[in-house]
């Protein structure tokens, strides 16, 4: 097992974000912007169940982690050298986001079978001009950590969503695996919350 610590600054971001957004309830997504150093220009985390907040989208089913690190990007200019890095893979509104930023790289920690969409959009002809590279999932628990926390977090909020009847039907195991974890108002650290499911 790969200690959290341990993980690339790029990657321990978006972790902190994803637990933030856990914290305040809201789904636990984290996304930065990072260069080929891993210099981090920008960040966001979901804030879809937020209150208003400063650059950032929140109080909106739009507020989606990587849209609202992609929001801190100037349109002066491409970005083909940097990557976005999030904590779930992202959604059809976040990968066309990454698109039509002109992030070069997109890179996601763990998979989202319910609003995934990596390989699922029709390419359109600015997709085309402006590929964008995606990698992922992270191996190991820190790939499986944001799933169970997203899974965790629907259990918690909405116990009949249809995320959860999804993953009662295909993957009871991670359904079992995220009930062991703390429902955000239980929650202490995000440290002791990885280390109880990644044993």
């Amino acid at each position: 097992m790969v200690a959290l610590d341990s993980l690339a600054p790029a990657w321990g971001e978006v972790f902190d974000l994803m637990w933030e957004a856990y914290l305040a309830g809201s789904i636990p997504v984290g996304a930065v912007v990072a260069d080929a150093e891993g210099t981090i220009v920008a960040r966001g985390r979901n804030r879809i169940f937020d209150a208003a907040h400063a650059g950032q989208l929140a109080g909106t089913r739009l507020g989606h982690a990587e849209v609202n690190a992609l929001v801190g990007l100037s349109s002066e200019r491409t970005y083909d050298e940097l990557t976005l890095f999030t904590a779930l893979e992202p959604c059809h509104l976040c990968l066309a986001a990454a698109t039509t930023s002109r992030i070069g790289r997109l890179s996601y920690a763990a998979v989202d079978l319910y609003g995934g969409a990596v390989g699922k959009l029709l390419p359109s002809e600015d997709m085309r001009a402006h590929p964008l590279v995606v990698e992922g999932p992270l191996p190991g628990a820190e790939g499986s950590f944001p799933e169970l926390l997203h899974v965790r977090h629907m259990l918690w909020r909405v116990p009949s969503s249809n995320v959860v009847r999804l993953y009662r039907e295909l993957r009871p195991d991670v359904l079992a695996l995220a009930e062991r974890l703390p429902a955000p108002i239980e929650a202490t650290t995000l440290a002791d919350a990885f280390a109880n499911v990644a044993k």
